[in-house]
């Protein structure tokens, strides 16, 4: 139990560590992909924090999420929380029940991710969407380090010490066709200009430049990668 609480601790430092570069583009992208009513399956649903989003819209949540300690957390707000691994053999989701399926910073973490990207897309009806968010490697400051010579260790981010896999948006577009998703669609959340510059006020005022500046060049300067695409 100690070591379980451990891990939900830090699978929460994890989580306000990416919330704290995010623009709520991945919540804001789920909520406009699920129908009313609709059903959604978070895999790596840590405490809930979607599946809290998507309840008032949804008709039936379901996640799956390897801390037990998180998972009971999730299990208030969603039908149904697995406490497992998307790599478990048997896991009870069935084939074709979701109108969505979201996998959220989960599959740089898996020794397959292809594997596993196409096994969580046959729990999507046909026609429904599947949208996954990855880390960019390619990100200015990712380049940066290895331009210096330096693979970082680090706590989370792009460089988090338990990543197995990682992605560019070309690489991720690649995975997602070879999934069997039509219709793909990359999108890129870029860190707010207040995580670089120390003089906020400055930084307040060239947002909008700095977020118009991303939509251009989101290879570089978006932090994390997100990709939606439709099941044929």
């Amino acid at each position: 139990m100690a070591g379980d609480q451990a891990l939900a601790d830090l699978y929460e430092a994890k989580a306000a560590t990416y919330a704290a570069f995010g623009s709520g583009v991945v919540g804001d992208r789920a909520l406009a992909l699920l129908p009313d009513g609709g059903s959604a399956l978070d895999l790596g649903c840590a405490s809930g924090g979607l599946l809290a989003l998507l309840r008032p819209r949804a008709g039936h949540l379901a996640g799956l999420e390897l801390s037990a300690t998180a998972a009971r957390a999730a299990a208030a707000v969603a039908d149904e929380v697995v406490q497992g691994s998307l790599e478990d053999p048997e896991l009870p989701f069935a084939a074709g029940a979701y109108d969505l399926v979201v996998l959220a910073d989960v599959l740089e973490h898996l020794a397959d991710p292809a594997a596993a990207l196409r096994r969580a897309t046959g729990w999507c009806r046909p026609g429904g969407a599947v949208l996954v968010s990855v880390p960019n490697v390619a990100h200015w400051r990712a380049r940066l380090a290895l331009a210096r010579g330096r693979w970082p260790q680090e706590d989370s981010g792009t460089f988090d010490a338990s990543h197995l896999r990682w992605f560019t948006r070309e690489s991720l577009r690649d995975l997602v066709a070879r999934a069997g998703l039509r219709d793909v669609e990359l999108d890129a959340i870029v860190p707010a200009l207040r995580n670089h510059l120390p003089a906020q006020r400055l930084a307040q005022r060239a947002e909008r430049a700095w977020q118009a500046l991303g939509r251009r060049a989101p290879g570089l300067l978006g932090y994390q990668i997100v990709a939606v695409g439709r099941r044929a």
